[in-house]
């Protein structure tokens, strides 16, 4: 098929479906519109206060030079994106949010165009998108706006597929492809799971085997450049301390990761496994607190995953016999492959490249149905239905339940009192933050209103980015004891109070 008839099918199936298409980039609009309107919290206070005293010369020291306070390399979407939103827009929050919601909606379009070059077909590419810009994950993308690292690279991610599936009699596609795969690896370490599934590509729907010469020649140049990059940002040798980023290598701890992540990306809220035990074991407190939420979630979530256990046993064989399906599930296990080591640092934010294989793989059984006799339709639509009220459930639960919305909200209050009481302070100002005597007691672990304020202001970051000031001094009653070397006589003392 040459360029020309390529390009007037596209526009045919654009035509036809843009009504659809165009409802379907609508409603996640109306569905996320709170989320924009978050503030900034914790680690985006630390990733502007790196970039609050550099310029845009600086942009390429970023790319030669892991900067000395963090861990990962990810140059474009974080030190350079957050210098080029500072630069421009300072400590407003919205411009960041747009540009996150923005990326889910292109992310969706590129679901759709991937899913049409795999499967060919279009009922299983718009279902695809359906599932995937209906996904309560995105509210965690948008309330969490250091997802901005993960977005931009699902964006080089499927752009690098979608030119590698075109690129079998084009040399300048190819090299697009790997393009895009250098681009992504620069924006997330994720990215180097790019090559698990080009393998899987080659061996399932190109069917070559591991051996082939023609699958090592158009692997290896990924190869090389992911060992290169391997090798030259030492990822193995920075992992953080910390405990929770400890690997641990056993099976059923993997098992049981990769299931909780199965179930965030089926709709699930994230701190439900805070409630859940060993063997099991529900914390009575769950259905106390949120009975409301799993009174409609969980009668919905066993609706929608009997009928997706009825296609599967129905389209059994078609689905065993189906190399896109197997493709696509390989591919969502590689996606979450790097982070079912980690079972003290899972969280949903993970999810991103995952959920695209996810929407894929659920889109295949549910089209085949609407395919079929009423039955099945009536199935199918049912477990889409299912799939969107606990999608929309819990994003509505995440306004009230995510920390990064939690925390936005309290950093917001602190620091429009603190800016409101003190509209100027002098260069190298000493805070003292107090706990607040009103504060209730929560949990030992969670501490008092000095501890909070800590977590949610990135300890100093959010003061020094309030006052343009990378000199200021915070210290936090819980946190810091007070140094005797400094006269308190010229310390601001302010005591962190939250609105909720």
């Amino acid at each position: 098929m040459n360029n020309r008839s390529r390009l007037h099918r596209f526009a045919l199936l654009t035509k036809r479906y843009k009504v659809v298409l165009a409802l379907l980039f609508l409603l996640p609009w109306l569905l996320f519109s709170d989320t924009i309107h978050s503030y900034f919290s914790q680690d985006d206070f630390f990733h502007l206060r790196v970039v609050m005293d550099k310029n845009y010369q600086d942009i390429p020291s970023f790319f030669f030079s892991l900067q000395k306070e963090y861990a990962f390399y990810r140059p474009l979407s974080r030190e350079t994106f957050n210098l080029l939103m500072y630069r421009s827009f300072g400590l407003n929050p919205l411009p960041f949010h747009l540009v996150n919601l923005l990326l889910v909606m292109i992310g969706g379009w590129l679901v759709f165009l991937v899913a049409q070059k795999l499967t060919k077909s279009s009922l299983t590419s718009l279902l695809a998108v359906v599932l995937y810009l209906f996904n309560s994950i995105h509210s965690i993308e948008l309330y969490y706006l250091a997802s901005v690292q993960t977005l931009l690279a699902l964006l080089f991610l499927l752009l690098s597929l979608l030119f590698y599936l075109s690129s079998d009699d084009s040399l300048k596609k190819y090299l697009l492809s790997l393009s895009f795969f250098v681009l992504g690896l620069l924006s997330h370490e994720i990215s180097i799971v790019m090559i698990g599934i080009i393998f899987c590509l080659e061996v399932t729907i190109n069917n070559l085997r591991v051996w082939d010469k023609r699958l090592v020649k158009r692997l290896l140049p990924f190869a090389v450049i992911g060992l290169f990059y391997l090798a030259s940002t030492s990822l193995f040798n920075r992992l953080p301390d910390q405990p929770v980023y400890q690997p641990v290598l056993s099976v059923k701890s993997m098992i049981n990761t990769l299931s909780w992540y199965t179930l965030w990306v089926a709709g699930m809220p994230e701190f439900v496994v805070d409630f859940i035990g060993p063997k099991l074991t529900v914390n009575p407190n769950l259905m106390k607190w949120y009975g409301n939420f799993f009174r409609i979630a969980l009668p919905t979530f066993l609706v929608g995953g009997l009928a997706i256990t009825y296609f599967l046993v129905i389209f059994k064989n078609q689905l065993l016999k189906s190399n896109i399906f197997w493709f696509v599930a390989l591919s969502y296990f590689i996606s979450l492959l790097p982070f079912i080591f980690f079972p003290q640092h899972k969280s949903s934010y993970y999810l991103t490249l995952a959920s695209v294989w996810f929407s894929i793989l659920l889109a295949l059984p549910l089209s085949w149905a609407l395919e079929k006799q009423k039955v099945m339709k009536v199935f199918s639509l049912l477990a889409i239905i299912a799939f969107i009220v606990i999608s929309y459930q819990t994003i509505n639960l995440n306004k009230i339940t995510y920390w990064a919305a939690k925390r936005a909200s309290a950093a917001h209050v602190l620091l429009a009192d603190v800016k409101e009481k003190y509209p100027s302070v002098d260069k190298g100002a000493v805070f003292y933050i107090k706990n607040d005597s009103n504060y209730p007691f929560i949990a030992k672990e969670w501490g008092s209103s000095s501890k909070q304020a800590f977590y949610i202001l990135s300890g100093s970051d959010a003061f020094k980015l309030l006052f343009g000031d990378p000199t200021i001094q915070v210290y936090f009653e819980e946190m810091h004891p007070f140094p005797p070397s400094i006269n308190k006589g010229k310390v601001i003392i302010y005591t962190a109070k939250f609105p909720y």
